[in-house]
This record gives structure tokens, sequence and C-alpha cells, in this order.
């Protein structure tokens, strides 16, 4: 990386006065600092939170980064040269503790410098929330956005039109915005921005970064004072009650216009006549005058307003006329229940809406329908339905099944997608990933009049990039449909109500604020306000539940059964477990960085598979008590009784396990997973529908979205989803509308275990989801549950206590794993053996070992002090195990011995630390220091406090194993196991990070690199040095390549590519491998 940087930094900006914060850089200044290439990463990393810790001294900036793609956490230093320029000392640089050299800054240094720059290094937040709100975005102006004057006034006074773009979208589609600057001291201004459309604050970071640019300009003062060239109409936030339309006069106006305003305008600028009809009449009267300027905002807001109290007329006259038809409505293939015809009517009415509906009550139909009348009675020519891929087919028949109308299905190549969306079809069906790759032509050549998003909780993450993509679909009217608007937390429901109108919850800080409970961290702890957000929602939102049609649906049984779990599995979990559990404990300090959050999701998934089968993790365990117990019940209720049963899992494989075991009872099944290809599905649901020999449908939750299996009586949860929606989607899928038999469903819950405790907090989202999308609802405040990081911590805690004691009753200390281990394959354990993750410096050495040994040097005559000291270093090595980094004594005056004091130097100090210390040093005075400290206080030398301090602990050197696989060869292992089981839960995005991390590495290893080339060096490495050198062939360059592209897409690339990318990925590492029979190290 140090190649790419410029040999100097820049001097300060000449306005950089006294009292200014020289290490506070702004764009141009960050920018100037080394190659745009070195800059976007070093944003990626300060946005990505890689910037793990920030400490500001009045000589430097010392800062902890985690490296992208090595995931090395490296310290580094930031000074202030005497000639104005900047200087690091990083890790990544070969810096040593001692080193006094400074280099120009590196890609981690710009990283700290960013995330300084927005305040990720200070301690205590703003009170107020829209300050806080304001603050961030002027932070991020600061460092994130570029701006030009678009506009001669701009260029010469400010005022006037400016573009701005930022350097990394924050919506995953880069786009420039105009912004319009009227005032350099209020909050006037305008942009074309999303953001400032909903914040509410009258100001968005790209306006801010214009007026930073200005105030930068000499004589800026000058141009503030300069007299408005015209009077300007704007929407007003900063008011008692906003928002305002408010008037800013200037001097000088015709006459004419002047008495315009008077009559319109009150003293104080507030707008005094009617909003929105008289506040339109004027804007027409006004819109061809150039001496007045009238603010988009402004006239945005009032058409708003005039389209809300249109839409209510409107939404009365439909529901009267679809009313009118009895359950009957013209060109509707079916009969409606009375509560679809008013869901039909509040679709059709609002136009932009949310169904949610309870799972089976035939939100589709309702949908179609509202559709259909549309089309018939609202100009909607053209209608998007955006569903999962396992639907599509379902949609297209059901439309033509309801209209007689042929929808057009869009899938296959680009060019042939290209084709279909010009087809003159009135109903195009396309699923959320293609929606992310075709934008442009959705919007271009389809322009659709409705958008129809299905199974809706797929966007609840408005962060993701299908989530923005859809977002940005052009339509004027929307139908969300889903039975689960929210799942896990609050937040869930934002993301759908920004698609339908996002006015109804209004800007996200403010959303925060209303309805949250947060302690002072902003951890939050409950929600409130439920029957004001409830309010809200109910125009806009339609919720019934399964209560309106329970005289149509038989019984309903649910059942559970515990299934204990074998040693093997038992092992494999609660190693796993007790990884997670330190990360957690991790977390519960600061914030995780992503590839601690790859791990812990990792080992938390292991965890879950190895509740339902050893052989999920381990690869060659065949037995597994919940496959036992499933092949029981099928005998007894199929094979017996005669009963078709789905038999649902969150793993592909669990499911392929349990088929081998319904072919071995002679039962005629089917199985549907994520890989099976769209156009096939609809054959396996249409034959265990009608063939009676088919008797099992096997399912896992990606596949078995949105399927109707009503012939089914039986429905068999192999494993408990963590999320209650998913599992309420699971039985919905056999007791809906159409069932006529008594349904059973049967969760198989491995008993003490993680799966045990995900079912008790699954109950506590459930009782969340009810007190809000619940019309009927009650509650006022609603409490959270805790969350699975918080109760792993907890029991982690619970456990060192007793081991603790024990190391007090004289037991062996009880070993505690490497948080940084909880990748290992599985694969790596020999077969029946209980396997453990690998065990860190285990805490508490024994006191005969160096401790000792130094205590013995250092004796004075007097036991009692020296077994004070030797006390307490033990009982430091018990608290903080592989922490330590060393221990050093100082000694007394009068008769040389250690009991003067000890100093204790730990990787990283907080406050949590400090109050432990204090409860283990009794007679024995201690200072505890991090290591960047004690770097600092060696470069005094001879005048350091330390000068005389003696080395009295460190840890143990790693004992000297057998022949060690290469650190890059053991990367590329883990992360392959890590990306294996995060694929079979679903998560793409990490998953295919961690691949290119493994390949990369793999690479590196068999070109004879000592380190694996970043994914942004990757592409020039391949063919600018590594395939003309013969060190690679084509095939091998083609399987990188692939991988790169894939990581780039993230969480959109089909299951039928990631498939294939993991089994080229396998060979390709293990190709590159040195002699298996080589032993695994256990330090990297």
């Amino acid at each position: 990386m140090s190649s790419l940087i410029p040999p100097s930094s820049p001097a300060p900006h000449p306005e950089q006065a006294a009292g200014v914060d020289p290490l506070r850089l702004d764009t141009e200044q960050i920018e100037a600092l080394a190659v745009p290439e070195v800059i976007r990463a070093a944003l990626r990393h300060s946005s990505e939170r890689r910037v793990t810790a920030i400490d500001r001294t009045e000589e430097s900036l010392w800062a902890q980064v985690e490296d992208e793609p090595s995931g090395e956490k490296l310290e580094l230093e930031i000074v202030v040269r005497a000639d104005g320029s900047l200087g690091s000392l990083c890790g990544c640089q070969g810096a040593g503790p001692d080193d006094t050299e400074f280099a120009a800054p590196c890609v981690h240094a710009i990283a700290a410098l960013f995330a300084y720059t927005q305040g990720q290094g200070e301690a205590g937040k703003l009170a107020d929330a829209a300050q806080e709100a304001r603050a961030e975005r002027i932070a991020k102006a600061r460092s994130e956005v570029r701006v030009q004057p678009l506009s001669k006034s701009a260029g010469q006074t400010g005022r006037g039109l400016w573009s701005a773009h930022s350097i990394q979208s924050s919506t995953h589609f880069p786009a420039r915005y105009r912004v319009h600057i009227r005032s350099l001291e209020r909050r006037a201004n305008h942009c074309t921005c999303p953001d400032f459309a909903t914040n509410q604050l009258g100001t968005c970071k790209h306006i801010e970064a214009v007026l930073h640019r200005i105030r930068k300009r000499p004589g800026y003062d000058t141009l503030k004072a300069l007299p408005l060239a015209r009077p300007y109409v704007h929407l007003d936030w900063e008011c008692d009650h906003p928002p305002v339309l408010r008037l800013h006069r200037a001097a000088g106006i015709a006459s004419d216009l002047e008495a315009l305003l008077d009559d319109h305008f009150d003293a104080g600028g507030e707008f005094q006549r009617r909003v929105p009809d008289d506040f339109l009449r004027f804007a027409e009267t006004v819109r061809e005058r150039d001496d007045l300027d009238l603010g988009d905002d402004a006239l945005t807001h009032a058409r708003r307003l005039a389209e809300d109290a249109a839409r209510a007329v409107r939404a009365a006259e439909i529901r009267e006329r679809i009313d009118a038809g009895g359950g009957h409505l013209p060109g509707i293939r079916a009969r409606l229940h009375p509560y679809q015809v008013e869901g039909v009517a509040f679709l059709a009415g609002r136009g932009r809406a949310l169904l949610a509906d309870d799972m089976g009550l035939g939100k589709t139909l309702q949908a179609i329908a509202a559709a259909y009348w549309m089309r018939q009675h609202d100009g909607v020519e053209q209608v998007l339905v955006v569903c999962p891929a396992s639907l599509k087919l379902q949609w297209a028949r059901e439309i033509e099944k309801f209209t007689g109308l042929q929808a057009q299905v869009v899938q296959g190549p680009l060019e042939t997608r290209g084709v279909q969306y010009r087809h003159p079809s009135p109903f195009h069906v396309v699923n959320y990933e293609l929606v992310m790759r075709d934008l442009p032509v959705i919007n271009d050549t389809l322009r659709p009049d409705l958008l129809i998003l299905d199974e809706a909780q797929r966007i609840k993450n408005w962060r993701t990039k299908i989530a923005s993509a859809v977002k940005r679909v052009g339509s004027r009217y929307a139908f969300v449909l889903t039975g689960t608007p929210l799942e896990n937390r609050l937040e869930d429901l934002y993301s759908l109500l920004q698609v339908i109108d996002p006015r109804v919850l209004g800007p996200l800080w403010r959303y925060l604020v209303d309805f949250h409970i947060t302690d002072d961290r902003g951890k939050v702890l409950g929600y409130r306000n439920l029957s004001e957000l409830r309010r809200r929602l109910r125009p806009v939102m339609l919720r019934r539940d399964r209560s309106l049609v329970r005289d149509q649906l038989p019984e309903r049984i649910v059942q559970r059964i515990d299934v204990p779990m074998s040693g093997i599995q038992g092992g494999i979990h609660d190693a796993a477990l007790k990884a997670a559990g330190q990360l957690a404990q991790i977390m519960r300090r600061r914030p995780l960085t992503p590839s601690e959050q790859n791990r812990m999701l990792a080992a938390l998934q292991q965890a879950r598979m190895a509740c339902d089968a050893a052989g999920l993790v381990d690869k060659e365990t065949e037995e597994s008590p919940k496959l036992d117990e499933l092949e029981t019940l099928l005998d007894e209720l199929c094979r017996s009784a005669g009963l078709k049963a789905v038999v649902f899992s969150q793993w592909e494989r669990m499911t392929e396990m349990a088929e081998q075991r319904v072919r071995r009872l002679g039962l005629g099944s089917v199985r549907l997973h994520g890989g099976v290809p769209t156009q096939k599905r609809g054959a396996l649901m249409d034959r265990f529908r009608e063939d009676d020999a088919v008797q099992v449908f096997l399912s896992t939750d990606a596949g078995g979205v949105g399927l109707n299996l009503q012939n089914a009586a039986v429905l068999i949860n192999l494993d408990i989803p963590w999320n209650p929606a998913v599992l309420d989607q699971r039985i919905a899928r056999v007791h809906r509308l159409g069932q006529t038999q008594k349904v059973q469903a049967i969760l198989l819950v491995a008993p003490g275990s993680y799966e045990e405790r995900v079912l008790g907090l699954v109950e506590g989202k459930r009782h969340l989801f009810d007190n809000v999308v619940d019309p009927e609802a009650t509650e006022e405040v609603v409490s959270v549950s805790r969350r699975l990081a918080e109760i792993l911590a907890s029991d982690l805690a619970a456990m060192e206590g007793l081991r603790r004691d024990a190391a007090a009753a004289g037991d062996a200390p009880m070993p505690e794993p490497d948080p940084g281990a909880v990748a290992e394959t599985p694969e790596t354990i020999p077969p029946g053996s209980e396997p453990q993750i690998e065990v860190a410096a285990a805490g508490a050495a024994d006191a005969s070992g160096p401790v000792a040994m130094e205590l013995e040097t250092a004796a004075t005559g007097q036991p009692d002090r020296d077994a004070a000291v030797r006390d307490c270093i033990v009982a430091m090595q018990r608290e903080f195990g592989a922490r330590i980094e060393r221990i050093l004594g100082q000694r007394g005056h009068a008769d040389g011995g250690i009991h003067a004091g000890l100093v204790l130097v730990l990787d990283s100090v907080d406050e949590q630390d400090d109050r432990a210390v204090a409860g283990l040093s009794g007679d024995t005075p201690v200072a505890l220091i991090d290591r960047r400290t004690l770097t600092s206080l060696h470069r005094l030398g001879a005048a350091s406090p330390l000068a005389g301090a003696e080395q009295v602990y460190a840890p143990a050197e790693a004992a000297p194993v057998r022949p060690a696989i290469h650190p890059l060869a053991r990367k590329a292992t883990e992360n392959l196991a890590a990306a294996r089981l995060l694929l079979q839960q679903g998560s793409a995005g990490p998953a295919l990070d961690l691949l290119l991390g493994a390949l990369l590495a793999a690479a590196a290893l068999r070109t004879g690199r000592s380190e694996a080339p970043t994914p942004q060096q990757a592409g020039v490495w391949i063919y600018g040095e590594a395939l003309p050198a013969g060190l690679i062939d084509p095939a091998d360059a083609a399987v990188l390549m692939q991988s790169l592209a894939l990581a780039q897409a993230g969480d959109s690339v089909p299951e039928t590519l990631l498939g294939g990318m993991l089994s080229a990925a396998e060979t390709f590492i293990q190709a590159s491998l040195p002699d298996p029979g080589a032993e695994r190290i256990t330090d990297p």
C-alpha cells in the first residue's frame, strides 16, 4: 500500500488558526494525502467501523484499525510535523514498538482521520436528537462530499446553484444532486437528494459541504453580509411548530410584488392563508416571475397536502363502488370474502398502502383484484410485481387464473430480460435481486404505474443494496404485501413505510426518539408511544388475523418434542457457543469489527447446526437423534395413517439427510431448496398435490416462501428459526384457507441448547409484533427481550466465576476458548473425539512457574511482602489471562524488593479493567497501562518513570509444534469453513467476502507470496504478474476473478452461482495447500 502514497502530506489550510484542530481535515485535505484508490479504501475502513479505538493527545492521534484483507488489528500514531505535514507510524509500514520514524500516512492512518473527523473518537453525544442528526451530516460533509458551483452567482457570492455528490454513496446508487444556496446563515437552502426531502432538518450533508466550501473562501464575512438579491419562499424547519411556509424579504423589490407578498405573508414571513389551496393559487400567480424564488421544497409540501386530501375523498368513493358489487368484481374470476373486498378497496383507494394480513388470508388475490380494478378505472397500464424467485411462476399462474391476463415472468440473461421488459403484457413479474441489476431498464423502459412488493420483509433492512434499489423504482402507486411487517425490531417497519410514504414515520432520527427507550449509551431497552405509532399506521396499513376466518379453518395443534443431542453434537455445540460468548463479551465493551461479526455469526450457526445433526458440521457423523425421531413420526403418520407431511429445515444439507431416511421408509417425496431452478419448482408442488404416492414434502425456508400446501395435514420443524415470522410462515404453508383436515405442527427441539433459548426469545419478539400491528392492541410500552449476545456474555461471565472459584479452591483452571478460532473447520477433528475450540493462553498460570522464579531473585527476606506480590500477580493472571502483555516490577529504595509496586500492561484498557485491578491489588500498589502507553514511555529513555522497572512476568511462549500449516494456509481453510457455514445460513454477503479472502490467501501460498493481495490489488496482480509469469493458469485466474465479482455483488448473487463458487473454491484451496498430513498450527 505504501507505494501508492505520495511522499508528503499537505500543509493545513491557511485559515487553520490557533484553536483549530490540525487533525480534523476536510474532504480536499484528506484527498490530498493519497491517490484515489487509497482514499476509497480508507473511507471503506472507516464506514465499516474497522477503526476500533481512537485517542487524541496534545501531540498526536492514536488509533487501532482492523486491516481489511487480513483482519489484523494495527496500532498507529499520527503527528503534525514542524512543517505542517502529517506523519504516521503504523504496523503495516513495518513499524516496531520503539520506532520513531514517521512516514507518510498509510490507508489505516487515513481511515483513522476519516473516523476522527466524523467524531467516532469523541466520548459524549449531543443530547438533542435533531442537533445530533445535523452534527452527523456536518461531519459527513467535511469528509465524504465533493461540490462545485453550477451558476455564476454561486461562483461569485456562494449563493446560487451547486452540484454535489458523495465519494461513497450510502444508497449504493451514486448520484449527483443540485444544491440551491439561498442563505449562508439560516437553514433555508434546498437539495434534490432523498435525505433532504424527508429528514425534517432543513439541511443535508450536500448542503453542509457547500457551506463548508464557501466558509473557506477568503473574505467569507463580506460574502455573508451581502444583501439578498431577491426574496425567497421556503419550507422552514427551524420554527417552533414546523414545518411553516416562510418568506424571507429582500430590499428594493417591485411594488406589485411587495403588495402581493404582504397580502399572503405576515410580518414574520409566515404564510397566513389556507394551505394548501391558497398557497397553490399564490404559486400559480407568481410562477412566471423571476424576481421571486419560490422554493421547490415549499411547492412540493403544498402539493403533497393537496394529494393527501384528494386521496381521502377518493378512497371513500372507491370503497363505495367496490362494496356495491357485493363480493363480485367485474373481470375477477373469484368470489371475494367480505374482508377481502375491504382489502381491495383499501389498496385501490389509498394507492400506496401496506397490506399486512396474516398468512393464508389471500393477500395475493386482494392485490391482483385491486390492480385489475385500477387498470380498469385509474389508468394503470403497467404493473410490476416484485417477489422472491421461488414465487414468480406462482404469481404468473394466479394472475392468469383470476384475471385471464398473461403475465411476463422476467428471467434469464441480461439480453433476454431486456426483451421481456418490452413485452406488452400488463403484468411483469421479477424477483428482488433482478431489481437491483435492472433498475435503469425498469425505470426507463418498463415505467411501471403500480409496484407490488410481495413478501416485502425482504427489504426490512434499509441499508442493503436490494432495499435501496426497490425504493428507487419510480411508480405512482405501490402495494406492499407482507404477513410480517415487523420481524425482529421496530426498525423493520420503518423500511417498509419508506416505500409507501416516508412522511408517515418521519426521518429515522425522529422515529428513534419518538418510539424507542434507550440507555445512556444508546442501547434500545424497549419501545414506547405505541398508541401514537398505531395511529400513524392506521391510514396506510391494514392488518387482519385468522380470527376472521376461524370458522373456515380446521383445528391446529402445535406440539413440542424434546430430542436430546448426542455426545458429539453436544461437544460441537458447546465449543461453538463458548467462542461466540467470548466475542459477545467483547461486544459489551465496543462494537465488533466486520471480521469479528463474521466469526461470531459463523460460531452461532455452527451451534445451531449441531442441534440438528453433527454431520452438518463435521460432514462425517451419520447419526442424528432428530432424524431418528423424524423417521418414527413419518412411519406413524404417513405409512400407518396415510397422511401427507411437510418437513422444514433451515439447512439444505439437513433436508438431504432427511430425504435419505424418507426413502429408507419407502415413502415417496420431493425436496425443494434454494438451488432448485425457478421453472422446476411448480412441478415439484404439483407432484406433491396430485400424486398420492408422494407423501413427504421436504423444504428449506429459502425454498418454501409463499408455498400453498393445504393438502398436507402434518408439519414437522426439524429446527427452530430465530425469527418468529419464519416459524409462523412454515405453519401457514399448511394451515390456511382451503385446508380441510386437522393440522398437526411438530417442533423438534434440542433441550438445554442454544436452540431452546432461541425458542424462548421468539415469544418476546412476537409480543412486540402484536402490540404494533394489531389494531386492537392497547399496550403503550413494550420492553425488548435480551439480545442473544447479551445472554451468551452473561453465561460466560457465570462460567468465569465458577472457574475462579475452582482456582481459588486449588483446582486446575478452566480453559477459555479463543474467539479468533471460531472459524476452525470441523473437518480437522478426528472422528469420534469430542471437538474443542483451540485454547488461548489459559489465564491462571501456575505460581511455581515464571512468576515464582522472578520473585525468588528479588526476595527481600520479608516473606509476607513477597507472598503478597506473588498473590497479586497470580490474581491478575487469573483475571486477565491472555490479555496480559507483561507485568513490570518497581523496586523499593530501602531494600531493593519489588514490593514498591507493579505495572500491569494490557492489550487495551477501559474503566472495567481499572475497577478489576482495584479489587485485586490488595496491599501491593498496581499501575495499569496499555501497550501504546508503554511504547510511548520507552521513547523517553532514561527519563521514563519505568526506566528502573524489571519484567517479572511475560506470557509463556507457545509450545513448539510439529510441521505446521503456513499462516496463509490456515487463513484459507478457516475462511473457507466459515464461508461454508454462512452460505448454509443464507448470509451470502459475508460468506462471499470470506470466500474471496480464502482464495486470495491460497493463491498467495501457491505463488510463494508472503501475504495475500488485497481485493483492490487482486485484478492487477492476477493479470499483471501471476498469469504472465506462469504462477497460475487461466482456469485459476477465472476462479479468482469470479470470486472477486461475486463478492462485490454481495447478497444479490443467485444460489446456483453460490454453490458453484463454493465448489470451485474448495478445489482451488485444496490444490494450494501443502502436505495434508502436516499438523494444524495453534497460533497464527
